[in-house]
């Protein structure tokens, strides 16, 4: 129903009431003034109960509009009649005039049309017939003319009127629809804008896949290059191209996904960092291709800033690599500067401002004003001369609002720009660098500075004495010559000076040959040579002529500290090498925290229970999600956390969180997913299923323990007997013939051995079993595919992908996970050679594993003339035989324990039958094979030897 056709309603509700009202009306006034009452009273009724009638019937239709004006139109003239002979009788006739004006809420031209002919009939037909019914004294026609003239000006007005409500009732009405319209056209453009919206996080996300594939080989081949033989220098290559591609790979999921920057979804971790050792490793990274250009490149970091940050470290870094790529980028001579100021302490939490200056191209105030919007670049020509995206800097805008600080930039064309930012971050008091603490060895060093560059002078300088070292400062080689001669003559000599190589009027190189010259060799300084140009050609140089020591610019803290440490400590260490870190472990008042690890895959599980055991947890296991919750349900809150696997048989790990969480209630039990897919979608669904955190696959033992401190809380749960899983990670057996090769393609040993803890033996048999346990890996998946069980061969190729991820078989794993994709959506079915692919990388695998066999094929002969202990045999044997019973996925650790035990005994057909049917998990078939060759072993004549 329209406006008007809602108004017509209200006004016939009111009109069929006011009609029946006069009829008591007149009946009064007829009393009044002692005319008769029956006639007008018949004639009131009848108007009211004719319009009654056809309101009830045809409601504001137009025939009972007609019908209702004229029987409006009748009730003054009964009034009229009814007063006649009375002075006031004229005075009635302005009840016309009331009950036509009434009339204009039909909004109906005709139905006033009528009631004005309705009044002048009456006037002129009682005018020549009842004359005294109409007027006081006697009527005439110009009377009437009068009256008519008066009706018909308002008649037209009322008109005039009408017609303007109505068309404005229909264009408030045909803008009500057009916004309907709108409104639906909006919704159809808003749900297209989320389905795109979806669609390009899915392509993003595929996106940041395939670039983080090329990227871990880079990873992969720099660790497999770093265990070569190399020069320092090739060494130093490797070591910033690891750097760079662990920070690139770090920060790739964010940038790709530039939805989530742009909804304001970026969440910023909270973690202590060293402030110093970010800058550092921000100017390694920029320090070539600013060597490139020939800039000098420089930074300075307050000593007013604390020693350790609580933040993002890698949010931060990222402000600062952009704002420093930026300006390389756009200086072609001259040099960039960083500095990093404390400009207040506010309650425990330090507000930074970073400073970025270059002598670069500049920009204009139009070019400053749309800088930080995204894709805008400062050079927007069609030449494109520096390339990019445009998206840099207004993340940075974001990332830097989000850490409460804001960025800005003054920038003049031709005189270079100078961009400063600030951040808010908390103060770590609990931890202290370990620079600070060493520094002490340093406080007696007489140490020279000879740089000719001023902001170099300061920035050595600044380290130095936060070192408690008081450095000379020399701006030129003549002034560094001049400066040691005076201090041997003054019986101070230097024990240090830290030359700079390329000066005006004479170089480094050529002031070492003049000291040289001139003083006997027992009165040399130690020389280090500093230097942000030609770095091969000054170490070739500076090696013929002797000196300690080369560091390139910029100089971090930690290179120098190294290298002083390397030449006046007296240590073996060689500056900037890695030492080896300690085995991660839980935070020291939550180790002892009982978790359920809950993982199918047999070679996963075995991992995830050493390291969380090595790292100070007490560990129970379960093979699927359907154990899980009944081991969670029946012990009531006996856990401090469970860790999930997502995708396992009979019961997942969504559907068991959901399960978990309904049975306890408000209880608190923290369930971290462990996953491969590392998609947010994926991490959503375990927050929205009750998971507290994601952790992707393969596993990091360090952030693992991490999230795992992060998330329990004390008091830990006591109640309940310590497990006694025979899977316990002390119970698990790693055969002693332990070592592993230098390099064993194509599987990657360093990234491996990272994620095992360095422990070397449980890496080797992980390997061994893996050759074991995915054999039959590509004709198992052939099958699922021709028999139409695509979830059975996607589970397979998802366990493939996490376990290879795990083992450094990056080919396999990228292989498994393209085909664990196309099986999630088999129309139509993986191509051939995909399979093909992924046996062809499985067998390069599998022709590595002999090597490591082999390798213990010495060691396994010499146990062979090992006396067997019985007891333990007998025990094994009836632990081994119960959990095939129970289908337990622990038997495959017991009988390895078993074998282990019977050494060389271990070799016979039926105790092989065993071994394969354990591998294939037909439990059944290997508690009877194990039955048989129990029963016949104690008969062989071995038994007892």
């Amino acid at each position: 129903m329209n406006e008007i056709a809602r108004l017509r309603t209200g006004f016939g509700r009111l009109l069929v009431p006011l009609l029946w009202l006069h009829v008591p009306f007149f009946i009064a006034i007829a009393f009044y003034v002692g005319k008769p009452v029956l006639m007008p009273v018949l004639l009131a009724g009848l108007f009211a109960a004719t319009t009654h009638l056809f309101w009830y019937f045809k409601g504001s239709a137009p025939v009972t509009r007609y019908l209702s004006s004229v029987a409006l139109m009748g009730e003054p003239a009964l009034l009229v009649y009814l007063t006649s002979g009375l002075s006031w009788q004229m005075d009635m006739h302005m009840y016309f005039f009331a009950t036509l004006a009434l009339l204009i809420a039909w909004f109906d031209a005709p139905s006033l049309l009528l009631a004005a002919s309705a009044i002048a009939l009456h006037h002129l037909v009682l005018n020549y017939t009842v004359p005294a019914a109409v007027f006081v004294n006697d009527a005439g026609v110009n009377r009437v003319l009068l009256h008519a003239g008066i009706v018909i000006f308002q008649t037209t007005v009322l008109i005039w009127l009408s017609k303007k409500l109505v068309n404005a009732f229909e264009r408030i009405e045909n803008m009500g629809h057009a916004l309907a319209m709108q409104n639906e056209t909006l919704e159809v453009r808003t749900h297209e804008a989320e389905q795109a919206n979806a669609a390009k996080s899915l392509f993003l996300a595929n996106m940041s896949h395939e670039i983080r594939t090329p990227m871990n080989a880079i990873l992969g081949f720099s660790h497999l290059l770093g265990r070569t033989e190399l020069t320092a220098r090739q060494h130093d290559y490797v070591t910033k191209i690891r750097g760079a591609s662990d920070r690139l790979l770090s920060l790739l999921n964010d940038i790709l996904d530039f939805s989530k920057i742009e909804a304001g979804k970026m969440a910023l971790e909270k973690a202590s960092f060293d402030p110093r050792a970010m800058i550092e490793r921000a100017m390694e990274i920029c320090t070539l291709k600013a060597q490139e250009k020939g800039i000098a490149i420089g930074w300075q970091v307050d000593p007013a800033i604390p020693a350790m940050l609580r933040g993002d470290e890698l949010r931060l870094s990222q402000v600062v690599l952009n704002l420093l790529s930026n300006a390389i980028k756009f200086t072609s001579s001259g040099e960039v500067a960083l500095k990093l100021n404390l400009r207040e302490r506010r309650d425990g939490r330090c507000v930074i401002e970073g400073v970025v200056r270059d002598t670069g191209l500049g920009m204009s105030s139009e070019q400053v004003a749309r800088l930080f919007d995204s894709f805008t670049q400062a050079d927007s020509s069609t030449t494109r001369r520096f390339g990019g995206t445009g998206l840099g800097l207004a993340i940075s805008r974001q990332l830097v609002a989000l850490m409460d600080g804001g960025i800005s930039v003054e920038s003049k064309e031709g005189h270079g720009s100078t961009f400063t930012f600030t951040v808010m971050l908390e103060e770590d008091e609990t931890r202290r660098h370990a620079v600070g603490q060493k520094s002490g060895a340093f406080a007696n060093l007489r140490v020279l500075v000879v740089d000719d560059n001023e902001g170099s002078r300061e920035i050595l300088q600044g380290f130095c004495e936060a070192w408690s070292i008081i450095p000379e400062l020399a701006a030129s080689a003549q002034e560094g010559l001049a400066a040691i001669s005076g201090a041997i003559a003054e019986n101070r000599p230097f024990d240090l000076v830290l030359l700079d190589w390329k000066m005006p009027g004479m170089n480094g190189l050529e002031a070492i040959k003049v000291l040289q010259s001139i003083l006997p060799s027992e009165d040399w300084p130690r020389i280090v040579m500093i230097s942000a140009y030609g770095r091969e050609q000054a170490i070739g140089e500076a090696e013929t002529l002797g000196i300690d020591g080369f560091l390139s610019k910029p100089v971090s803290a930690s290179s120098l500290f190294d290298m002083l440490m390397w030449i006046f400590a007296h240590t073996d260490q060689v500056p900037s090498k890695n030492t080896a870190e300690n085995t991660p472990m839980i935070a020291p008042a939550l180790r002892g925290a009982r978790v359920l690890l809950v993982e199918d895959n047999e070679i996963n599980l075995e991992l995830a229970q050493i390291i969380l055991t090595d790292g100070g947890l007490n560990v129970d296991t379960a093979e699927n999600g359907l154990i899980a919750v009944r081991k969670v349900l029946e012990a009531g809150n006996r856990y401090d956390a469970v860790l999930m696997d997502l995708q396992m048989p009979e019961l997942g790990g969504i559907d068991a969180t959901r399960e978990i969480r309904a049975g306890l209630r408000d209880q608190w039990l923290p369930i971290i997913a462990m996953t491969a897919h590392a998609y947010e979608a994926e991490r959503q669904n375990c927050l929205a299923a009750g998971m507290n955190d994601h952790i992707s696959k393969p596993v990091d033992p360090t952030q693992l323990l991490a999230v795992l401190s992060r998330w329990i809380r004390l008091p830990l749960v006591t109640a309940g007997p310590a497990f006694a899983s025979p899977a316990s990670a002390q119970q698990i057996i790693i055969p002693p013939f332990s070592g592993l090769p230098p390099a064993l393609p194509p599987f990657d040993l360093e990234a491996a051995l990272v994620r095992v803890n360095g422990n070397e033996a449980l890496l080797r048999k992980l390997i061994v079993d893996f050759g074991r346990k995915f054999a039959d890996a590509v004709p198992t998946l052939s099958r699922h595919i021709e028999n139409g069980d695509f979830e059975q061969g996607r589970i397979l190729a998802h366990t493939l992908k996490g376990v290879s991820a795990t083992l450094g078989l990056s080919e396999v794993a990228t292989l498994a996970l393209m085909l664990e994709e196309r099986l999630a959506h088999p129309v139509p079915p993986p191509a051939p050679p995909l399979l093909s692919a992924l046996a062809d990388a499985l067998n390069s695998a599998f022709v590595a594993i002999p090597r490591l066999v082999q390798s213990a094929a010495p060691t396994a002969r010499a146990k062979a003339d090992m006396r067997l202990d019985i007891p333990a045999v007998a025990a094994l044997t009836i632990e081994l035989h119960d959990l095939l019973e129970d289908c337990q996925l622990h038997a495959q650790q017991a009988f390895e324990m078993l074998e282990q035990a019977l050494g060389n005994h271990a070799v016979e057909e039926k105790f092989e039958i065993v071994r394969e049917a354990i591998s294939k998990l037909d439990y059944a078939k290997a508690a009877a094979a194990l039955q048989e060759w129990s029963a016949a072993f104690p008969q062989k004549s071995t038994f007892g030897q």
